[in-house]
């Protein structure tokens, strides 16, 4: 019985140890990006300026997805820039919670997925849409609490309670 209960909490130790842990978020200052958090290779936060790629295709970003829609990028073409740094370039406009759709959202939890093998920056104006996809990413995917994850979408940039209330519907029909 004595060996049983051994090879059983050994078992139960090596378990617990294998099952990934969700990586923690942390600032992580680069160039003159706003608000820019980190979670591993994820970049999360507002809009990057033609420097901030370069400086992040020198940290090893290797894909931008892009939350804003055409016609709200200042300056400069980011799509053209990123290419000829050499970076994917993934567009998922969306800019109101009612254009924040079960497509998006899936699409969206997809390419955070991939992050740690493809280092990526997500980004929007501000990062509120940013925090928005986190939240349903790191509840649905990384197995984050709900009040957890949302202070963590909230140091990111989201503070829209409308895009929290469309948050919270998409996870609790994802979980029945």
């Amino acid at each position: 019985m004595r060996t049983s209960l051994v090879a059983t909490l050994a078992l139960l130790a090596v378990l617990g140890c294998s099952t990934p842990r969700p990586e923690p978020l942390a600032p992580a200052p680069v160039g003159t990006l706003a608000n820019l958090q980190a979670c591993g290779e994820l970049y999360m936060g507002g809009q990057p300026s033609e420097s901030d790629l370069e400086a992040l295709a020198s940290r090893g970003v290797r894909r931008v997805i892009n939350l804003r829609k055409d016609g709200e990028f200042p300056g400069y073409d980011e799509r053209e820039r990123a290419q000829a740094l050499g970076l994917e370039y993934v567009s998922l406009q969306f800019s109101t919670p009612e254009e924040l759709t079960d497509d998006v959202l899936a699409r969206s939890r997809e390419l955070l997925s991939q992050a740690g093998s493809t280092g990526t920056l997500l980004h929007c104006g501000s990062g509120g849409r940013v925090g928005a996809l986190w939240l349903a990413y790191r509840t649905l995917d990384e197995g984050v609490a709900w009040e957890e994850a949302l202070a963590e979408a909230q140091a990111v940039g989201l503070k829209n309670p409308a895009y929290t209330e469309r948050i919270r519907a998409y996870v609790d029909a994802q979980r029945r």
